[in-house]
């Protein structure tokens, strides 16, 4: 295509409304079923600096020493100011009069060095040789807590100042041009954490996507693009919103540090909380934005917030959790240790130093050994792919304002409960299921009343409908659909105590910021405080039902230390089993009252089912289970019609007829 072309097919795009996002996104890499493992990069004795500071000896032993552990996929980063060395050259008075390339006139008109073009070529050479492929964060202007940017843009917003992504555009259009053959390329990513590089508005934000996209896809429609972003919202109005980043992304991602994450970090790194908290994010991500999605960057963030062996025993359950759940892949960061370097990042930050699979001896970690072994444990399987999971449910979030405490307190229980769900927004057509969760609204507008109303259709149609309420939750017609009247509602935090009629012996305690009561006058009473004040009621609604909790119960499970692990938990849960138990759900392994153990089925094409449980708890469980069918081959931990045996940190695999 020659230039002429290639400019009316750049104005082409810059004028639709939204970009088609490319069918490449199911490339092998991100296809069904399929789970790739590594880590992102950045050479060990140079850091950032790996591309000025070039030492072709280090890559190659590197790559080779990663490829030794299964390694297969890794993030790699052209440091955006050393592979555009822009700098402005000025007249009288301070006005700018040129671009000039490392203070010498421009050798191509992208401004791009070309010796690192070379560089990154042979690192490119050298992971095709260790059969690593490569996911290219293309413009990396945020790493780690440091801002690197040409010396042209140092004081601009490059999310916004026209000069800097006209400069943008022509980097990443020269870098796909020159490196689309090379074959260990397996997909472009935006760059790194590009929503922190400045401050845009929704408009502007989701206008710099669609520009940095659609000049990859002008060079190479071929391979998925990949958004790069942490940190997104369920909030419609928000710059960084899911479904804006799904409009135009092939594929999303997360960085989900516990410690960097409302709501996680309560716990040791090894509990149930912090394993499930990748997978909880990524799946929420994915199913809003209707994206394949993968966690890109993840770990412990160093020796001084999880012991070598607690840190291996979180990795083992989140990767057997994201494969589970359907998820792309797990990467690491970072490669090595890098406690030896003197510039920032690494002299500001301690949790920036020593974050490697491999340490600075190259002797491997724990972590290192874990990934490579569940990579040989999956190849030793006899099916190649996973067929997707079960879905029980479908939990319905606000896209009026951030969910991700409602989100992430869901899967939490969902997973304690014994059943699946998958994540939908409530502004948006729903998926079809037999049974819905609404979780608790902040607001009087968390919901529309058009979205209440599209989910009381699905029941009218034969759905049942949980609906977990606090008392700020404002729901038209709430007496007619629930056949509760509420008596009161009154600022003041309220921690509500009760007990479900089948388990009269668990007390459940929430918290809500607000307080509010309602009376039962035709649903049927399923849990009650102490003082006999109705806290869970059930009542037929057309063909269905609405199971009403009278507490906020995803947020109580995140903010409270006392509902995942321990030895007196408080078992809120018990709510979510309750309302699956009046949903009719009925699954092929069903377990007993084991809150620290999750179980995915997944049918394969001769009709036995795979079920995968995880213990994701640091001590050995014993799981009761009730089975309908005969147990199949075992592959991992023990199995018997009545139990299934899991050690500490691990799973079980096996498969039911």
């Amino acid at each position: 295509m020659d230039n002429l072309k290639k400019l009316f097919f750049l104005v082409l795009l810059l004028g639709m409304t939204a970009v088609p996002v490319s069918r490449a996104a199911q490339d092998d890499l991100f296809g069904n079923g399929g789970f790739f493992i590594g880590c992102n990069y950045w050479a060990r004795h140079a850091g950032m600096f790996m591309w000025r500071d070039w030492n072709p000896q280090m890559v190659e032993r590197e790559l080779a020493e990663l490829a030794k552990y299964q390694v297969s996929v890794l993030r790699v980063f052209p440091l955006w100011p050393d592979f555009q060395p822009l700098t402005g050259v000025y007249g009288g008075g301070g006005a700018h009069r040129e671009y000039f390339q490392n203070n010498r006139p421009l050798s191509n008109p992208a401004g791009v060095d070309e010796e690192m073009m070379k560089r990154f070529r042979f690192f490119c050479d050298t992971a095709r040789k260790n059969n690593i492929r490569l996911i290219v964060g293309l413009i990396t202007g945020w790493m780690s807590g440091r801002h690197f940017v040409p010396p042209a843009f140092e004081r601009s917003n490059v999310l916004t100042d026209p000069d800097a992504v006209m400069w943008e555009v022509r980097f990443v259009r020269h870098f796909v041009q020159e490196m689309k053959d090379h074959e260990a390329i397996a997909a472009w990513d935006l760059g790194n954490e590009c929503n922190v590089m400045g401050k845009a508005t929704q408009g502007e934000f989701w206008r710099w996507m669609f520009e940095i996209s659609a000049a990859i896809r002008l060079e190479d429609s071929s391979r998925p693009i990949v958004s790069g972003m942490h940190g997104l919202t369920t909030e419609a109005s928000h710059p960084w919103n899911i479904r804006l980043n799904g409009e135009l992304m092939d594929v999303l991602t997360t960085h989900p540090y516990p410690l960097y994450t409302p709501g996680c970090s309560k716990e040791p790194f090894n509990t149930m909380r912090n394993e499930l908290h990748p997978t909880a994010e990524t799946l929420l991500y994915a199913n809003l934005a209707e994206r394949p999605g993968f966690i890109e960057e993840v770990g412990n963030l160093g020796p001084t917030v999880a012991s070598a062996e607690r840190t291996a025993g979180n990795v083992r359950c989140s990767l057997f959790s994201a494969w589970a759940n359907d998820l792309k892949g797990y990467l690491w960061w970072c490669n090595s240790d890098q406690e030896n370097l003197r510039f920032p990042p690494y002299d500001w930050t301690a949790n920036e130093r020593e974050l490697g699979l491999i340490r600075s001896d190259w002797t491997p970690k724990p972590v290192m050994l874990v990934m490579r072994d569940f990579q040989q444990f999956r190849q030793s399987l006899p099916f190649a792919k996973l067929p997707p999971r079960r879905v029980d449910a479908v939990c319905v979030v606000s896209e009026r304002e951030s969910a991700w405490f409602n989100a992430f307190g869901a899967f939490l229980l969902s997973r304690q409960a014994g059943f699946d769900i998958a994540f939908a927004g409530a502004e948006h057509p729903l998926p079809n299921s037999d049974f819905y969760i609404l979780t608790a609204g902040t607001t009087d507008d968390s919901y529309t009343h058009t979205a209440w109303l599209n989910l009381l259709q699905r029941v009218s149609d034969g759905a049942t409908l949980l609906v977990s309420k606090s008392a700020q939750t404002r729901l038209t017609g709430f007496l007619e659909a629930t056949g509760n009247e509420i008596d009161f509602m009154h600022l003041g935090n309220k921690t509500r105590a009760f007990t479900l009629a089948d388990y009269p012996d668990r007390l459940i305690t929430t918290d809500d910021e607000a307080n509010s009561e309602f009376i039962p006058r035709t649903s049927t009473v399923l849990g009650k405080e102490r003082n006999g004040v109705s806290a869970m009621t059930v009542k037929a609604y057309g063909k269905g039902r609405i199971v009403v909790v009278n507490a906020p119960v995803e947020r109580s499970a995140v903010f409270r230390g006392d509902t995942l692990t321990g030895k007196t938990l408080n078992p809120i849960y018990l709510v979510y089993r309750e309302a699956a138990k009046q949903a009719g759900v009925k699954r092929r392994v069903q377990k007993e009252d084991s809150p620290g153990v999750g179980l995915t089925e997944h049918r394969l094409p001769n009709g036995e089912t795979v079920v995968i449980a995880i213990n994701y708890e640091p001590d050995p469980v014993v799981c009761p289970v009730r089975i309908d069918g005969t147990i199949g081959r075992v592959w991992r931990g023990k199995a018997d019609q009545h139990a299934i045996t899991i050690p500490a940190n691990d799973a079980a695999l096996l498969t039911v007829k």
